[in-house]
């Protein structure tokens, strides 16, 4: 009697294993599954992916899900179920399945994969999608809104999850899915994109310009479709790099931020753009004063891009960082920190576009 106890528990857990691991496929190119980003479709196995935020968002009628992953390196991703945060994938190089909800109850829940890490710590493929055999697969709308975010490391999220200011980065302490823009999307209920990677400049070198036409990020081919994705609000925040150890020469810097704004508008010519200065930019102790220096800049920047037509550009400035807000991984800015960059960028939405 006790055997056949053993052996009918044996059985129950093998059939609530399998359920989970060879539960119904669902093919990464499945139209109910949305990706939010630039995906490269061009590879039958999956899309691929290498952006801050890059998200992978379905609705299951309960169960649970299973994915599988082929990363580069060592990308982080964070689950988020029913828009709450839940576990996070650290992927390994190669490729793996990782669970991502277990026993869901009956019902709608939304599912999101977000990309954490930034794109040199790997391009990941979506290859697999299982979830239970009584599960269904339901459709997910897309958020009513559009954001897309030009920036560098503050954008990434670079170490925002760093215990203090010493510290060194690490995939781990990067969390993109808790930065200002992106938690400034979640609250004016828009799908967001960041275009950002860490020590990008505006100009003259090693910058984000240069980038800003990629499906992925070390990859000169496929170029991004700016048509198959507009949105409602471009978003600036570039500079940190730039003035970092010198001023850059006045009139080549305006010229180029001038220059890059008429390239959004072109290919966005609905969109609002927003100039922005972050929050790690300060007076230093004697004579530089990049700060006072990029808010003179932006005043010419503002002015000349607004007078050569179009959308009015508008400019927010986040403020200077403060210590007693927390100070993450090498100066950059803290959870706290990118929380109230949120408000002000959500502020300035409310304002400019009744969101």
């Amino acid at each position: 009697m006790k055997s056949h106890r053993l052996l009918l528990g044996l059985l129950a857990a093998a059939a609530a294993f399998s359920s989970t691991l060879f539960g119904a496929e669902i093919k990464p190119t499945d139209p109910s599954v949305r990706y939010i980003g630039r995906f490269d479709t061009s590879d039958a196995a999956g899309p691929k992916c290498s952006w801050s935020n890059s998200t992978v968002a379905f609705t299951v009628s309960g169960g649970s899900v299973d994915v599988t992953l082929k990363d580069t390196n060592k990308s982080h991703w964070q689950v988020v179920i029913n828009g709450k945060p839940t576990e996070v994938l650290a992927l390994k190089a190669g490729e793996d399945t990782y669970p991502v909800a277990a026993n869901l109850s009956p019902g709608r829940h939304t599912v999101e994969l977000v990309k954490r890490t930034e794109p040199s710590q790997g391009v990941t493929q979506i290859t697999g999608l299982r979830i239970d055999d009584t599960a269904k697969l339901l459709p997910t709308p897309a958020r009513p809104r559009r954001i897309e975010i030009i920036g560098d490391s503050i954008t990434c999220g670079f170490g925002n999850e760093a215990p203090n200011k010493e510290a060194k980065f690490t995939a781990a302490t990067e969390n993109a899915w808790l930065t200002y823009g992106a938690v400034a999307a979640r609250e004016v209920n828009a799908d967001y994109v960041a275009i950002a990677v860490s020590g990008k400049k505006l100009w003259p070198d090693n910058t984000i310009v240069s980038l800003y036409d990629r499906v992925l990020t070390n990859s000169a081919t496929p170029k991004w479709d700016f048509a198959s994705w507009t949105p409602d609000a471009v978003v600036i925040n570039l500079g940190t790099n730039d003035f970092a150890r010198e001023n850059p020469d006045e009139a080549g810097w305006i010229a180029a931020y001038v220059d890059f704004i008429k390239q959004i508008q072109a290919r966005y010519p609905k969109a609002v753009v927003y100039c922005t200065l972050g929050p790690m930019i300060s007076n230093w102790p004697g004579d530089r004063t990049p700060r006072t220096v990029v808010l003179g800049h932006f005043e010419k920047i503002i002015s000349q891009a607004n007078a050569a037509g179009g959308r009015p550009v508008h400019f927010v400035d986040f403020g200077t960082q403060a210590q007693h807000h927390g100070i993450g991984a090498q100066w950059h800015p803290s959870v706290k920190t990118h929380s109230l960059m949120a408000e002000k960028l959500v502020a300035a939405f409310k304002r400019d576009l009744g969101w």
